[in-house]
Order: structure tokens, then sequence, then C-alpha cells
């Protein structure tokens, strides 16, 4: 009995310290309070937006998200601050209490809104786009050193209809409600893409291809929603510089695609446009956000590859 219970207690001790160095191996990373720099936008949406950050990047399987609500008990309990904000070197310090690697500082700088009207006839019609900028910095807590800083912007556009009678303006009851929370959303959804892609290594692929529609292996744990335009690329050989650090592969653009069906794991895609046919696309090929602009630009552009069917990347 007594040897039994002993390899029970060797096997849960194994099993401890595998599921801690397990655990050393992933990347800690804190995520601060998002800050407001822009009118139109108060500090509590712009703490909003740094918790929508925290739950897209819990879903990597390489980083553990320290979120901003145990900095802020720390601060209180270290008397760090009493305004709610902190200094560089706070979160520096904060971050190493926390025993995290990296911290993530962001802010929102802008949001802006155009409104335009057009009359036809007896019919008005307006049209509102919003831009939404996020600014974010990624620190290193060791060096104190900052390894990413970039913004990122996501817009939206709605049309609304009414009656135009001899100058008097009837709204035909369309609602432009929610429209910045999707520009707002999209902003958010590329940050985090370029966040996990550098720092955790993670990657959009193409994981299968069909007749019929691609499969994505990302769906809404990565923030992926119907509608998002990815760009397919292949990769080509990876360049070196002169220290050996790699400077990246070349990437040849094979199709636009829009997500139709965004599951919790994976998407449906269909492709908008390519050099050629499907069989151009395969699996393994890379996938990175495209705005509608982007992808507008990039089809007017015709810079597309892969219009012989059947050619291996």
């Amino acid at each position: 009995m007594k040897k039994i219970l002993l390899s029970f207690c060797l096997i849960m001790s194994l099993c401890a310290v595998s599921s801690e160095a397990a655990e050393n191996d992933n990347i800690r990373l804190g995520v601060m309070k998002f800050l407001s720099r822009t009118d139109g936008v108060s500090e509590q949406q712009a703490a909003a937006i740094g918790d929508i950050f925290a739950r897209i990047l819990t879903n990597s399987r390489s980083l553990i998200i320290v979120e901003r609500d145990r900095f802020d008990e720390l601060a209180r309990e270290h008397q760090l601050t009493q305004s709610g904000s902190f200094k560089d070197n706070e979160i520096i310090e904060l971050g190493k209490l926390m025993s995290c690697n990296y911290m993530l500082i962001g802010s929102v700088t802008n949001l802006e809104r155009k409104v335009s009207e057009s009359d036809f006839w007896i019919v008005s019609e307006t049209r509102q786009e919003i831009t939404a900028t996020i600014d974010v910095r990624v620190v290193d807590v060791t060096t104190s050193k900052v390894i990413m800083s970039f913004s990122e912007s996501g817009s939206s556009a709605r049309k609304g209809e009414g009656f135009n009678f001899y100058g008097i303006k009837t709204d035909k009851g369309k609602s432009f409600k929610g429209i910045e929370e999707s520009a707002i959303a999209e902003a958010v959804f590329r940050t985090s893409f370029k966040i996990r892609e550098k720092l955790a290594g993670e990657r959009i692929q193409v994981a299968n291809v069909s007749s019929k529609a691609l499969t994505l292996n990302a769906g809404k744990n990565w923030g992926v929603s119907d509608g998002v335009l990815f760009g397919v690329y292949s990769e080509g050989r990876e360049e070196f510089n002169l220290d050996g650090t790699s400077l990246g592969r070349k990437l040849t653009l094979l199709a636009i695609v829009k997500v139709t069906d965004a599951q919790n794991e994976f998407s449906y895609a269909q492709i908008v446009k390519n050099g050629g046919t499907a069989s151009s696309i395969r699996k393994g090929n890379k996938l990175e956000p495209l705005t509608k602009k982007e992808a507008d630009d990039l089809i007017k552009k015709k810079v597309f590859s892969g219009k012989k069917s059947g050619k291996k990347n």
C-alpha cells in the first residue's frame, strides 16, 4: 500500500512539474488599462477596449494574459499611483511584481466621422463612415525596451435613406447605432493579430481548400467575424540580415477571401478575387487581414499571382 501511495505521489509531482514547465514556456503579457486620446471616446469606453483585447489574447495558446484589474489592486497595495494612470517606470515595476515578460500599453487616438448626403429627386441618402485608430506599445519588462510600437485602424460605413420633398427631409428609420463599435472591433482585431503573430509566433493559415470554400484555422477565438477580408499569400525563401537575424520572407498575393461563417475555432471563407483558380491556393498559405480599402486597392492594381492552374508555390 505504501509503495502504491508513493508511486501515486511521484506521478502527481511529475504532473505538477510538467504543468509548471509548460506554463513557464508561455509568455506572460500584462494588459494595461487602455486610455482615450481623442474626442468621442470616454475613458470608460477606452478601458472596455482593453478588456476586449484581453479576452481575444486569452485564447492564445502561447500567451498568459494578466489583466489590468490585478495591476490596479497591486498598485494600490504598493501605493504606486493615486490617479489610475501609470508612468512607464511604474508599468515596468508592476510587470516585474506580476512576473510578466512583456507589458501591453494602448490608447484610442482617433475616432473620425465622415457624413455625406445625396439627393435623388424625392429620395435622400445619408452615408456615414467611421474610422477608429488604436496605438499600442509592447515593452520588454527585463530590458525596459519597446519591442513593438504601431498603429492600426478599423473602419465601418452605413447608409440611411429618407425622403426629400421640397427640401423637407424625413428619416426612413435606419439608424447608425453601433457603427463606432464595428470600426473599433476591426481595429482591435487587426492589432491583436499582429501581437499574436509577432509576439507569440501564431499564424492564421489556410487549413483546407475545397471547390466551395476555404477553411481557415482561426475563428471567433481570434476575433474573426463574418465579413472579415483576408489576403492569401504564398511565402518565398527566408532572407537574413548581415548579423544573421531574419528579415522575413517575400509574400506573394494569391487571392482575397471573405469570411462567410466564423465558428469558434475555425472559419469558412469565399474567394472574392484571385489570379486564376482556387488550385493556386494550398494548405498552409499565410493569411493577413485587409480593410475594404486595402482590398479594393489590391484588386485595382491587379497584383495577384497564380494565374496558371496548379502552379506550385
